[in-house]
């Protein structure tokens, strides 16, 4: 049972790459949607050890938006709809999945502290208000909290091929007594093999500050630049390693908008002029 309660946990590590470490142009907006769905029967127990665990499945929803204040600071607004169902004894001879929704925002901003040719190093800091169910129930230790990220980024080429790696480091402490606080550590490596499809290989692995739940978790994924600002990303995952956490398998979908930046009015003024000048010409020459 501790195990399926810890399957509640486990879901929390982020899936997508976003923005990482970079932070974005003044004006600037880009939005993420992703769905995954993840399976697991069996679990890790109290040392580390692979067993057999009640059904696990869980549907997920997140969203969000990300909007360049000034060059050096993103404000970030996230959202996560969860939807999960475990299997339960209700007679000795009748087990059924219990199923239930949870509902999750966020808000924060993501602040440049230094950036070099070809690496940049930031933090973020992010508010969570916690898992409500749609019973009104808090989800169990997933209560409001306030979470201190470290990040840097690197990007080069490699054989003419751009090529980056993002890691992350955060502690997020939560405001009820009776959950532990988190260490969080993500590691993604990326590569844009051809012009317009780009790969991902991404690690997350949560530790409870004085608990005894871990979870590691590995992802690939495959985008695609569908147009100029839409990608679409594909993925697998799984949990690779932990303790009282689920054995989670599962893939994902994500969509990768980029909202054109809008032109400074000076630039805009000067497009307009110099479009005005062209047609003028153009109505010249059939005169």
């Amino acid at each position: 049972m501790r195990i399926a309660l810890a399957a509640l946990i486990a879901g929390c590590a982020t899936t997508s790459a976003l923005a990482g470490a970079w932070t974005l142009e003044q004006g600037e907006t880009n939005t993420y949607i992703t769905s995954s769905f993840t399976y697991g029967d069996h679990g890790f127990d109290g040392s580390g050890n692979l067993v057999a665990v009640p059904e696990y499945q869980k549907l997920t929803l997140s969203a969000a938006l990300e909007y360049g204040l000034r060059p050096w600071l993103t404000a970030v607004v996230r959202g996560e709809m969860t939807d999960e169902q475990i299997e339960r004894e209700i007679t000795p001879t009748l087990i059924a999945p219990e199923p239930q929704t949870f509902a999750s925002v966020a808000g924060g901003a993501r602040i440049r502290l230094f950036q070099g040719p070809l690496w940049v190093a930031s933090t973020e800091i992010t508010a969570f208000s916690g898992g409500y169910s749609t019973a009104g129930d808090e989800k169990p230790n997933d209560g409001p909290a306030l979470e201190v990220r470290a990040l840097a980024g690197y990007g080069t080429t490699i054989m003419d091929k751009p090529v980056f790696a993002d890691a992350q480091v955060a502690y997020r402490a939560r405001f009820e007594a009776e959950a532990p606080d988190e260490l969080k550590v993500d590691l993604t490596l990326g590569a844009q093999v051809l012009p317009n499809w780009m790969i991902l290989a991404q690690t997350f692995s949560t530790f409870e500050i004085g608990g005894d739940v871990s979870y590691h978790k590995v992802s690939g994924s495959v985008v695609r630049q569908v147009t100029d600002n839409l990608r679409v990303a594909v993925g697998a995952g799984a949990t690779v390693a932990g303790r009282n956490a689920i054995a989670e398998v599962g893939g994902h979908i994500g969509f990768w908008y980029e909202l054109p930046k809008e032109k400074p009015i000076s630039e805009r003024e000067a497009r307009l002029e110099a479009q005005f000048r062209e047609l003028q010409g153009y109505r010249s020459i059939f005169k």
